[in-house]
């Protein structure tokens, strides 16, 4: 059922935008977590600064969680367009779909990690609020490479279909490998706490996020034009078929 399976794609279109404008929301609302807080901050501006909302703090973690969850359906689609081009032997949709469900999971971890220095946040010592979170930030913007394999991957995929009419338009290959490299120097914050190399840096945290709100931007509008001419082609050749039956 051709209709059946343009919806569900839609569908997990949306889920993208729907991932993003939450999350967002969550951290400067409710975590205020943009800008990131220092990781020159000393263990007890930390711990006050947790104090002040640790209600919301908590709540904007739990809404992050769900939300991240939506970047498995958005990938899902990104898939199944990847498998348009290289058929049925699909490596490459297989290899955005798979970093791409590991991604989730190292957004979920450092949420946890979150809320676990909050659970007690007055019975841990400022040592272990602090340790905390320097892993959740660590693992949330420096552990980057199966971002960049995920996007390497949809940019090599574009490069190389070779079919009469591409899914997607050939500068849309090169942008994203141009994502993927622009992403790498965010995985060596782990050696500077000041800077524009560090967690809340230019090239660390401000470029990385602009660059992945501009690579949904583009790949949703991609996306939704390529579902499109999906289900004309699928309608032309349904319709052909009972014109020949006829």
């Amino acid at each position: 059922m051709p209709d059946m399976n343009i919806t569900a794609q839609r569908l997990c279109v949306w889920c993208g935008p729907i991932m993003i404008a939450t999350w967002a929301a969550a951290f400067i609302f409710l975590c205020r977590f943009i800008p990131p807080p220092s990781p020159a901050k000393s263990r007890a501006q930390l711990v006050e600064q947790f104090s002040q909302h640790t209600g919301l703090i908590r709540l904007g973690l739990v809404i992050s969680l769900f939300a991240c969850a939506l970047l498995v359906p958005f990938c899902a689609v990104i898939a199944a367009q990847i498998r348009r081009m290289e058929g049925v032997r699909s490596v490459l949709a297989e290899t955005q779909l798979v970093s791409g469900g590991l991604l989730c999971v190292e957004f979920l971890l450092p949420f946890a990690i979150w809320q676990t220095a909050l659970y007690r946040l007055h019975e841990w010592s400022p040592e272990i609020v602090q340790m905390l979170n320097d892993m959740s930030w660590l693992m949330f913007l420096g552990v980057i490479s199966s971002a960049c394999v995920q996007v390497a991957a949809l940019g090599v995929a574009i490069l190389l279909d070779k079919g009469a009419k591409p899914v997607f338009p050939r500068w849309a290959g090169y942008f994203n490998i141009w994502v993927s490299i622009i992403w790498i120097p965010a995985g060596i914050i782990p050696f500077f706490k000041t800077g524009p190399f560090a967690w809340n840096g230019v090239f660390a945290w401000w470029i990385p996020l602009c660059v992945y709100f501009s690579w949904f931007v583009v790949m949703i509008v991609l996306l939704l034009r390529a579902i499109g001419e999906d289900e004309h082609s699928q309608l032309d050749a349904k319709t052909t078929g009972e014109c020949v039956s006829h």
